[in-house]
């Protein structure tokens, strides 16, 4: 049947634009884990300038996330960020967790390749993946 060639043909062609079109997008680079220390009354994040440079964020904002969700106060202190209180790893690891996907990780293409502009009182989340652009909230 000629029909069936024409189809076969048709869907080469598709696969083939479809290659040129939309490249694989690369799966998200493995992200840094935080490397905290639990001592009598403080908290201590000892690798948060290198989380924060290899997401390409700035530090301060990231602190203040820690802060804001924590209801907390900290300081950042050379490579670490300090909080004075005692918390389980898993309560920091799960603040991280939630920065990641609201200011690091594109909602279109799950992304980590990401920036954060500013734009008055909103941020956007450029993807440099996709393309995409999408308003943040910022913290207050």
């Amino acid at each position: 049947m000629p029909g069936n060639e024409y189809d076969e043909l048709y869907m080469k062609l598709l696969d083939k634009a479809y290659a040129v079109i939309m490249p694989k997008v690369e799966r998200r680079r493995e992200l840094p884990r935080l490397s905290i220390q639990v001592q009598p009354k403080k908290t201590i994040i000892q690798n948060f300038r290198d989380i924060a440079q290899r997401l390409n964020r700035d530090p301060t904002h990231i602190a203040r996330f820690f802060l804001k969700e924590l209801a907390l106060p900290g300081s950042i202190d050379g490579n670490a960020l300090v909080l004075y209180a005692e918390r389980s790893p898993r309560t920091l690891e799960a603040v991280y967790e939630r920065y990641i996907k609201f200011y690091v990780e594109c909602p279109v293409c799950h992304s980590v390749d990401t920036y954060l502009e500013r734009e008055g009182r909103i941020y956007v989340l450029v993807c440099t993946a996709c393309g995409a652009r999408t308003p943040r909230k910022g913290i207050s």
